[in-house]
């Protein structure tokens, strides 16, 4: 049995429904599951096509889109109600060959908040009030607030630029946007790879559009992105949001794999930002950019206080310079790791070890200064929550290799498998991404043993 479930329709259920119509002898059910939402309301043609089916009294008699693909249809049926879902499967399994039940149901049906919950705030939650569904946070804006917010300010100041959203307008920080400037954001539905091949065109007819969609999901449209967008130069701006580790969304969301895959675009200048003031300035810096593609990306997570530079060397900011002591380690921190490095550094201080924590803003190409840096130490230690393989830390020892320079690099990032759910901090810390791990791949390059001021704080890192 098959099933569908969504908004429009992917390519892969298009393949699918396709392939198993012209086979009549084929005894497959299609389950259509129709709430008319994904995150957002459903739009476009099959949006409005399956309305006509729910509203008209005899649609299971009516010639439609299933019967011209070849499938039997059947409903629409009640999905709340297990007899009827029953009694219609038993009759469409009677038929062996290609048939469709298109059900309709309620999102959120059973719990009023849900039910209720037209912004879909409930599609994925964190810590919520069970009375009344309202999340339970700390008060400080996420990263995809800021964002938003961010976008707003500057697409009041630039009439070129546009968005576009795959059915994801408050997830992916847009709402705000749209309500503001209705008639410059675009929703495409759950179609990552139109959305891609669309924002090109709208690129080459003058506009600057911004491309907002989950880091895991840009997977999706990877050839868009490089044959209809990079291979043409085109000035599109994709802002990946939940990059890097998502924490209780699980395997299929972590944004783990768009540094190593965006790596491979030739023309692609992507920046990660390491907290709220670094967003504005970095969206700002990407939209101003008309030779090719560029890419923001931001985590799932309220945003970081802001961190300031003590200066910036040639595109790259330098977070701190250990005083009093000979600077054997460069510490570059990809985007909110920066954190995590300005806290390995302080742990690297008690222990003797001198370093130097840059942060490059642009991350991919891989800055000519970040090699220069590195040249002057020991030691560089690149830290980043993506695939360690093909990542920055990568990229970066390539820069190294071709600019002559020596100096060994220990990338850091995630493992070359698929993360399980779990708190980001904690999943963090697990690949050897807090303080106290960073540390720990210092002292293994540099051939020393931890001291006991190490020690004892993994001890406290433990215990909270």
């Amino acid at each position: 049995m098959g099933h569908l479930a969504g908004d429009v329709f992917l390519n892969m259920a298009w393949e699918a429904l396709n392939n198993l119509g012209a086979a009549q002898d084929r005894p497959v059910i299609v389950v259509l599951n129709d709430n008319g939402r994904s995150y957002e309301p459903t739009t476009g043609a099959m949006a409005v096509h399956l309305h006509t089916l729910k509203s008209g009294k005899d649609a299971a008699a009516c010639r439609n889109l299933f019967t011209d693909l070849g499938f039997s249809y059947f409903g629409p049926v009640d999905g709340h109600s297990t007899g009827a879902v029953e009694e219609v499967l038993r009759r469409a399994r009677t038929f062996n060959r290609p048939v469709l039940v298109h059900v309709v149901t309620v999102k959120g049906k059973g719990y009023a908040p849900a039910e209720e919950d037209e912004a879909d705030c409930l599609h994925a939650v964190g810590t919520v009030d069970p009375a009344t569904g309202r999340s339970c946070g700390d008060g400080l804006p996420s990263w995809t607030a800021v964002f938003g917010r961010a976008l707003c300010e500057l697409t009041a100041e630039r009439p070129d630029l546009v968005a576009i959203t795959a059915a994801m307008l408050r997830p992916t920080g847009l709402h705000p946007m749209q309500q503001r400037f209705p008639e410059r954001v675009f929703d495409v539905g759950i179609a990552e790879q139109h959305a891609v091949t669309s924002a090109a065109g709208l690129a080459m007819g003058g506009l600057h559009p911004v491309v907002a969609v989950y880091a895991t999901f840009l997977n999706r449209a990877f050839d868009q992105v490089l044959m209809d967008v990079g291979l043409h130069r085109l000035p599109v701006t994709f802002v990946l949001d939940r990059a890097g580790i998502t924490g209780p969304d699980g395997p299929s969301h972590h944004g783990m794999w768009d540094l190593s895959l965006l790596a491979m675009v030739p023309g692609m200048r992507v920046a990660a930002p390491r907290d709220a003031a670094r967003v504005q300035e970095l969206l700002g810096e990407a939209v101003a950019h008309d030779q090719g593609p560029t890419t923001l990306r931001i985590p799932k997570a309220m945003a970081s206080r802001d961190i300031a530079a003590l200066a910036r060397m040639d595109g790259i900011d330098i977070l701190h310079r250990s005083p009093h002591r000979p600077l054997e380690v460069p510490l570059v921190g990809v985007g909110p790791l920066a954190g995590a490095a300005l806290d390995a550094a302080a742990l690297l201080e008690e222990q003797g070890i001198g370093t130097t924590v840059a942060d490059p803003r642009w991350v991919l190409p891989v800055n000519p200064a970040l090699a220069a840096l590195a040249a002057r130490h020991r030691l560089a230690v690149s830290i980043e929550d993506g695939v360690v393989t093909g990542g920055i830390g990568w990229a970066l020892a390539q820069a190294c290799q071709a600019h002559a320079v020596s100096t060994p690099v220990v990338p850091l990032g995630l493992p070359r498998s698929f993360v399980p759910h779990g708190p980001r901090t904690g999943l963090l810390a697990r690949a050897g991404l807090d303080a106290a791990g960073v540390a720990r791949a210092v002292h293994d390059a540099l051939g020393l043993r931890p001291s006991v001021a190490g020690a004892s704080f993994a001890a406290r890192e433990a215990l909270r």
